[in-house]
C-alpha cells in the first residue's frame, strides 16, 4: 500500500502526527509547506529505519464492523439549538461524558482566533466548541492528553474529523472502553494560513479586531445559515469570500481531494452533520431550528444512544439515501487551486488583498448566473 513516506505524495497525509508521535527516537517532526498544511519530516540521522511511521500512518480507513445506522435527530432543548450548526447533538454527547465525569475534547478559537483542540470537563464551556469552524484545526498535544485521562480511568468524548479520530485510535493502538469519538461529516480541511490571512485582511480593512466568526449563523434559519463576523466593538456582518472559497473546494487540503474516509464506513462511535435532502427523506419533520444526521456506527455507541433517546427527537432513516444526500463522497479540485496557492507562494497574494482573491477566483461565470436565474423565473413562473 502506498504511503507518504515513499512517495511524498501530499494526498497520502492528513497531516494528524501520529506518525511523529510514535516514533521511538523523536526522528520525525511535522513542518508547514508554503500552503499552511503540516507534513511530516524525518531526520535521517535520528532514523533507525524502524518503519513505525508508516506501520502506524492513520491514513488508512481500517473500518471492520459493517453495522452503522442512521437516524434523523434533533435535540429536544430549544435553547441548545440555538447555538448548534444542526440539530444539536454534539451538546448531548459532551452532556453525557460530564455527567460521567468525564472530559470533552473539541474544537475552538484560541484568542488569536486560530482554531485548536482544546478540552473542558464543564459543560458551560462545552459551548465553544459548538458551531462548524471551517480550519484544519491544531491537533497540539491532544492525543497525549487524551491517553492521560483514559490513564487515569476517566471517560474522554473526543470529537474531529475522522482522519484525526483514525490519528488518536492508531496512537493509542487499541480500544477503550471509556473513549467516546464522535467525527463530523466533513466537508474538507482549508488551510489555517489561508484563513489566517482573511483574519488580518479583514481587520485591516475595518481596522478594528475580530470577536469571534460564526461560520454558520441561524440568524436566518437553519436552512439559510450565512457567516457572520462579530467585531469586539459588537458590529457583526455576513461577510463570505472565505466561506465561498472553502466549499467551492479552492482551499482544501490535497488528502481532501482523496479522503480514505468519504465512505459510509465510518470508524468513529457516532457521525454527526447537517442533515441535507431531510425533506426528501421525511417530509413531516420540523426543520426550522436544524435537524442532524446521526449515524452509530459501533456497539458501545449503539449503547450510549439507547441511554440518550430521551433527549433526541429521532427517527431511523434509510442509510443509504440519507447518504446519497450529504457528504459521504470526495470532493473535487477547484480549477484555481493551484493558481491561487502558487500567488500566495510568490506573495501576490498576501494579507492585505487575499479577499480580493478569494472572491476573483471563485467568482461565477456570468453565463451561469444568467442561466440559475432563468431558472429561477421559470420556475416561480410555474409555481404560480
Amino acid at each position: 500500500m502506498e504511503n507518504y513516506f515513499d512517495t511524498m505524495n501530499k494526498e497520502l497525509c492528513n497531516g494528524c502526527g501520529t506518525c511523529a508521535l510514535i516514533c521511538p527516537v523523536n526522528a520525525i517532526t511535522m513542518i508547514e509547506d508554503k500552503e499552511g498544511f503540516l507534513y511530516p519530516e524525518i531526520d535521517k540521522n535520528k532514523c533507525i529505519k524502524c518503519n513505525k511511521c508508516k506501520l502506524y500512518c492513520s491514513n488508512v480507513n481500517e473500518k471492520i464492523e459493517d453495522n452503522e445506522k442512521a437516524y434523523s435527530a434533533i435535540n429536544k432543548s430549544e435553547d441548545e439549538l440555538k447555538f448548534s450548526s444542526s440539530g444539536g447533538m454534539f451538546y448531548i454527547l459532551a452532556k453525557y461524558t460530564i455527567e460521567k465525569r468525564g472530559v470533552v475534547c473539541g474544537v475552538t478559537y484560541d484568542d488569536n482566533l486560530k482554531v485548536i483542540h482544546d478540552f473542558s470537563d464543564n459543560i458551560e464551556e462545552c459551548k465553544k466548541f459548538c458551531g462548524s469552524k471551517y480550519v484544519r484545526s491544531d491537533l497540539n498535544n491532544s492525543y497525549k492528553k487524551v491517553k492521560a485521562y483514559l490513564e487515569k480511568d476517566l471517560y474522554v468524548l473526543f470529537t474531529g474529523t475522522a482522519c484525526q479520530i483514525s490519528g488518536l485510535k492508531k496512537y493509542l493502538g487499541k480500544e477503550t472502553k471509556k473513549l467516546i469519538t464522535c467525527d463530523i461529516l466533513c466537508h474538507a480541511n482549508p488551510s489555517p494560513k489561508v484563513f489566517e490571512m482573511y483574519i488580518k485582511n479583514l481587520q485591516k480593512i475595518k481596522n478594528k479586531r475580530i470577536k469571534t466568526i460564526w461560520f454558520r449563523s441561524k440568524e436566518t434559519g437553519w436552512k439559510n445559515q450565512i457567516p457572520v463576523i462579530e467585531y469586539e466593538d459588537g458590529e457583526k456582518e455576513e461577510e463570505n469570500s472565505y466561506f465561498y472559497a472553502f466549499v467551492s473546494e479552492m482551499i482544501n487540503r490535497p488528502s481532501c481531494y482523496a479522503c480514505k474516509f468519504a465512505t459510509k464506513r465510518r470508524i468513529s462511535d457516532f457521525t454527526i452533520g447537517d442533515f441535507w435532502g431531510i425533506e426528501k427523506v421525511d417530509s413531516n419533520i420540523n426543520i426550522e431550528n436544524g435537524v442532524s444526521l446521526l449515524t452509530v456506527n459501533s456497539n458501545k455507541g449503539m449503547k450510549i444512544f439507547k441511554e440518550l433517546k430521551n433527549s433526541i427527537t429521532h427517527k431511523e432513516v434509510n442509510y443509504d439515501l440519507a447518504a446519497s444526500f450529504n457528504h459521504y463522497q470526495n470532493v473535487k479540485v477547484h480549477k484555481n487551486r493551484k493558481k491561487f496557492f502558487e500567488k500566495i507562494v510568490e506573495g501576490t497574494i498576501n494579507e492585505e488583498n487575499i479577499i480580493q482573491y478569494l472572491k476573483r477566483y471563485t467568482r461565477t461565470p456570468v453565463y451561469r448566473r444568467v442561466l440559475r436565474k432563468t431558472k429561477r423565473i421559470i420556475k416561480n413562473i410555474i409555481n404560480k
